[in-house]
């Protein structure tokens, strides 16, 4: 396989989206809007129930996998290591990551899915049903893997793919930059079951809550800690507040960029996207946060992936920000 601009890893799931009003029945036995959990079988026949007469969208969907489809589409070569089921929802989400390549991913059992319920604000609860992704192991994956500027690490429900996870980290070359979101799903694992991940991040991706989980300390003490661990630039995101980027020498605000909010999932790694290739175009930290900011809120003003910034648009905005002639 050629070379890859970004390599991804981590959980391919069916994105059920269900736009919903306030009469919901079920919103105060979910969490708050932005979280997200695992779902045991109760509350997924809970919510088959609930939802039974509602037709959602359904979409790729995956932090990784938003990001590789994201840059692919933007005109760089991405490539995704993960599970799928050997179904129906398999096939499709294979067919919904291209323009990224999808020969990487393996094919087994039952295909995860996320119920991404949406209120009348845009805001998201995410319930999680993990089925293909929690068998992701080390045998999955590549024994050589394609090389690649970047590798991005997202999180998996369950607890053993991170064992491939880090058989992946060990079979990256050493100038393959590492790229981390743990997501609320690995921040409440506690940042002691990350740190080899950790120790060699190049770019973490963050919430400020998210941040604080996973090391159990206020945001200050937390950004001091990553650092020390060996993070090179924390992204800390912060919704309509925008972003901080956050290094040993560097302390940037990013601030948001307007936008009509249709659906904010997937929000964060199409900051993700924007800033990686940012960094691929060696625009500068700020320039890539401005980037980055700019993608989401594209990201944003669609249903699931159907508003992501193809390559056009992309080098529109790059020339933009280099200062360039249209």
């Amino acid at each position: 396989m050629r070379p890859v601009d970004l390599i991804g890893c981590g959980a391919l799931n069916l994105d059920l989206i269900y736009r919903l009003p306030r009469s919901f029945p079920l919103w105060d036995e979910l969490g708050p809007p932005g979280s997200e959990q695992q779902m045991d079988e109760r509350v997924r026949q809970m919510l088959d129930d609930a939802l039974a007469h509602v037709t959602p969208v359904r979409a790729g969907g995956g932090q990784a996998a938003n990001t590789a489809h994201a840059l692919a589409r933007m005109g760089y070569r991405a490539a995704m290591v993960g599970r799928v089921g050997s179904d129906e929802d398999g096939a499709f989400l294979l067919d919904e990551l291209t323009p990224a390549e999808g020969r990487l991913v393996a094919r087994a059992g039952e295909t995860g899915r996320v119920y991404v319920l949406l209120d009348e604000d845009g805001e998201r609860r995410n319930l999680v049903w993990p089925a293909a992704n929690d068998q992701f192991a080390p045998a999955d994956v590549p024994r050589r893997p394609p090389r690649a500027r970047y590798a991005l690490f997202t999180s998996f429900a369950g607890d053993g793919p991170l064992a491939a996870q880090l058989t992946l980290l060990e079979r990256l070359p050493s100038e393959t930059e590492v790229c981390f979101d743990p997501g609320e799903i690995y921040a409440r694992k506690g940042v002691k079951r990350l740190l080899p991940l950790i120790a060699r991040c190049s770019y973490l991706f963050a919430t400020e809550a998210e941040l604080q989980v996973l090391c159990g300390l206020g945001l200050p003490e937390a950004l001091d800690f990553l650092l020390n661990a060996g993070v090179g630039l924390v992204v800390c995101k912060m919704g309509a507040r925008g972003a901080r980027l956050v290094g040993r020498r560097v302390d940037l605000y990013v601030p948001p960029q307007p936008a009509e909010v249709v659906d904010v999932t997937g929000a964060g790694d199409l900051f993700a996207a924007g800033f990686i290739a940012g960094m691929l175009e060696q625009v500068g930290l700020e320039a890539a946060g401005r980037l980055a900011a700019w993608a989401a809120s594209r990201g944003i003003a669609g249903v699931g992936r159907s508003s992501y910034p193809d390559e056009p648009a992309w080098r529109a905005r790059l020339a933009e920000e280099r200062g360039e002639a249209p």
